[in-house]
């Protein structure tokens, strides 16, 4: 008797891959940016704030189901979505594979929409990592990151940046330095002592106001790429600090970390209206907030989604989230992710 098919729903792949925040140096990651500022250099940490992507076998059709917002799309093949919509990006993933059928992927991100974490990018990188390990293909980590980064740029016809799909690959505290024709990432591992006091620090919140990043992006660099001294000044200085914060965090020294990346946003909110808020704004510049906090910003292009700040005194914590809650911003969780989780299960290679 010939071997008999699993059943319907059975699971193949399981991918959960951490969101990132940028702690300095955001936006220089994005071409050509990098290439117009020396020592240009992004600070991140991937943190336990999740995208998912599930594949479980179905019957003829493909079916793609978003769990944030409750919604499917049915094809003959992965091939068969629209580009646009919902599911674009993940339609726009799926047709860099050959196509499938008999599969139901399932997505979701733990993220609020519009946060500035980079859950769009951490789910796509989720979705190509189950692609590959579904199909048996095997890319380093630097190949995912280019492809999942192209990827996204082609769909949103948009400059995009690579230290969200860096971290999603990477997990753990990321110092990437840019340079023509190469990226060199290090990394610190959550659970080095650097990590753990950085872990102690560090805390997470959301404004509860959604952002953009491709349109804040654009006018961010729009004016170092014409050329304007002013611009590639301020990028210039975003650098500086992120070298410094780098350095900082890698030494454990959370204060001076802190204040590398108040500089770093004392300058990037000048780069372009609408990058900070006005609650945001109140926050930060309240002296109790001073007192406890040596440096936040807003993750991301800014305008919206979480902030991210570290505490001088670990014992602050329940404190600071009180006064934040106090002006309207949410608390997270805030722990470093190691990076990718994927398990297997059931049959593998489907045709």
């Amino acid at each position: 008797m010939g071997k008999r098919k699993p059943p319907e729903g059975t699971p193949l792949v399981r991918v959960v891959v951490p969101n990132r925040v940028d702690i300095a140096g955001g936006t220089l990651d994005i071409f050509p940016l990098y290439l117009l500022v020396p020592g240009s250099m992004t600070v991140n940490a991937a943190i336990c704030v999740s995208s998912v992507v599930s594949i479980r076998l179905l019957r003829r059709t493909v079916r793609l189901i978003s769990e944030n917002f409750s919604l499917r799309a049915e094809a003959g093949d992965t091939h068969g979505f629209p580009t646009r919509g919902k599911f674009g990006l993940i339609a726009a993933a799926l047709r860099s594979f050959p196509p499938q059928t008999g599969i139901e992927l399932r997505f979701r991100n733990e993220a609020p929409l519009g946060s500035g974490i980079g859950a769009s990018s951490a789910l796509l990188v989720a979705t190509v990592l189950a692609m590959c390990r579904l199909l048996g293909i095997r890319k380093s980590w630097r190949d995912t990151a280019r492809e999942a980064m192209e990827i996204e740029a082609a769909h949103l016809r948009s400059l995009t940046g690579s230290q969200d799909h860096i971290a999603a690959l990477r997990g753990g505290i990321q110092g990437i330095r840019y340079f023509p024709g190469r990226t060199e990432p290090e990394r610190i591992a959550p659970g080095s002592p650097v990590g753990r006091i950085f872990a102690a620090h560090g805390f997470l919140a959301g404004t509860g106001k959604s952002h953009f990043s491709a349109g804040l992006n654009w006018r961010m660099i729009r004016g170092a790429i014409d050329g304007n001294p002013e611009a590639l000044r301020r990028f210039r200085g975003i650098a500086d600090a992120a070298r410094d914060a780098w350095e900082a965090v890698s030494a454990g020294e959370i204060e001076r970390a802190g204040r590398a990346m108040a500089r770093e946003w004392a300058i990037r909110r000048t780069t372009a209206r609408g990058i900070s808020t006005r609650k945001v704004d109140s926050a930060f510049s309240s002296p109790e907030f001073r007192r406890w906090v040596s440096g936040a910003k807003l993750c991301g292009a800014g305008g919206g989604g979480m902030l991210f700040g570290l505490l001088r005194d670990p014992g602050d914590r329940e404190t600071v989230e009180s006064f934040l809650e106090s002006r309207g911003v949410s608390p997270f969780p805030f722990r470093i992710s190691a990076g990718p989780q994927i398990s297997c299960a059931g049959g593998i290679g489907v045709r």
